[in-house]
């Protein structure tokens, strides 16, 4: 007989600890040989929830749901353990079943000590906007159980894909308490985080899977917004006040540079170097993705730096740009864009986008080649741009295909006539 078929399992319903009379405390029984280990779930039900036949509760309340989900996590401990003792090579008794069942767990045993341990150890490798966004997750998190459970943690191991489905209906906005719900690509993000964060404790093993995987949704096509060569040119040519004129050269430089707002912050005279062919180059590592970037200074990006590229010798290793802050910056440029009556809502990173669409595919250079100056660290993420292209050469060509469809119908109709 197998070690398994020694052992019975019995959940059952301790009515003599019955609270106020109502509620009863959930106990399991492990008997092995005749000798039997009690120990309890921590959940209590109403006596008249208790189905014993199928050892489940039948009630329909948060209360009794929550019992269910104890039980099932209960059955999934105890055949953990069973397979320690097989792996330990233990006699399967009481004693070592006990032993091993309450020997100490993992310190990071509840979401927000979990999330604590991730990012202490990945935060040498994890950007800021990185690290804020797993604190964020965090806090959707908490507020999640907060309003789900009524506490102020969760164990990790009672975390099932019932409680994934519920969270991401929550970020989506059930029962957010009024806040603004989130978009499907950053609720996305944010499983995706707690996805990683729980894989983390996979690899410990202080759960003996990751139950948070959500499927049948999936990310939505974002409309990357570009400015097209006669909008560039009605911005650059446009009569600002002096503020103003400094933001717009800081974007127009990343326009024809391509660069992100965070690289364009701490870019100095030491990425400024002679190419191969003589001429000025810009040459950094994206800090999104540590992937070099090297790429000719293209005119307009070259005049504008000759206006703030301090003397060489003197400030070497200075920021060349005196960049404001995101919101700021995008501010400015939201004046920009009235003044100027360009009819886009213009953000920094429109800068980017343009010098993906307009400044480079557009004119027919190679997507491998935007890539490369782009910083990507895959060819799928530039392709994004090429769909973007492929929607405005589909525009663009709606009104020539109009023409000829009315200049056919013309030449149709002058026929039929003369006949």
């Amino acid at each position: 007989m197998s070690q398994k078929k020694k052992m019975n399992v019995l959940f059952w319903l301790r009515k003599s600890r019955a609270q106020n009379g109502a509620n009863a405390p959930l106990y399991c029984r492990i008997t092995i040989n005749g000798q039997r280990y009690d120990f309890p779930l921590n959940v209590s039900i109403r006596s008249t929830s208790w189905n014993a036949s199928i050892q489940k509760s039948i009630g329909k309340t948060e209360q009794d749901r929550e019992a269910n989900r104890a039980i099932d996590n209960a059955r999934i401990a105890i055949e953990e353990v069973t397979a320690k003792i097989t792996e330990k090579n233990y006699e399967l008794n009481t004693a070592n079943f006990r032993l091993i069942h309450t020997a100490p767990t993992c310190q990071y045993n509840t979401i927000k000590l979990l999330f604590e341990y991730h990012n202490n150890i990945e935060g040498d490798t994890l950007r800021e906007s990185t690290y804020k966004g797993y604190r964020v997750t965090l806090r959707h998190l908490l507020n999640f159980i907060r309003i789900k459970y009524h506490v102020a943690d969760y164990n990790i191991t009672s975390i099932d894909k019932t409680f994934t489905m519920e969270f991401y209906a929550y970020l989506k906005g059930y029962r957010k308490e009024g806040k603004i719900k989130c978009r499907t690509n950053a609720a996305l993000k944010h499983i995706q985080r707690f996805h990683k964060v729980m894989n983390l404790a996979e690899r410990n093993e202080w759960i003996n899977r990751n139950p948070v995987i959500l499927e049948g949704i999936h990310q939505t096509k974002v409309n990357k917004g570009f400015l097209s060569e006669e909008e560039l040119q009605v911005i650059t040519h446009t009569m600002l006040p002096s503020h103003l004129a400094v933001t717009r050269d800081i974007f127009l430089f990343a326009v024809y540079t391509g660069m992100c707002y965070c690289d364009i912050q701490e870019l100095t005279n030491d990425n400024i170097t002679r190419g191969i062919d003589g001429n000025q180059w810009l040459q950094y590592y994206r800090k999104k993705t540590n992937q070099r970037v090297s790429l000719p200074l293209l005119q307009p990006a070259a005049r504008i730096l000759m206006q703030y590229a301090t003397h060489k010798d003197t400030h070497q290793h200075l920021p060349i740009f005196q960049v404001p802050c995101n919101q700021v910056i995008n501010r400015s440029l939201k004046q920009i864009a009235t003044i100027a009556k360009v009819n886009k809502k213009i953000t920094f990173h429109m800068a980017r986008h343009t010098f993906a669409t307009t400044i480079t595919l557009c004119n027919r250079i190679p997507i491998e080649t935007v890539s490369k100056m782009l910083g990507h660290a895959k060819l799928s993420t530039t392709q994004i741009y090429a769909e973007v292209i492929d929607t405005k050469i589909m525009d663009d060509m709606a009104a020539l295909k109009e023409l000829f469809s009315n200049k056919y119908s013309d030449n149709i109709d002058k026929k039929a006539s003369n006949q």
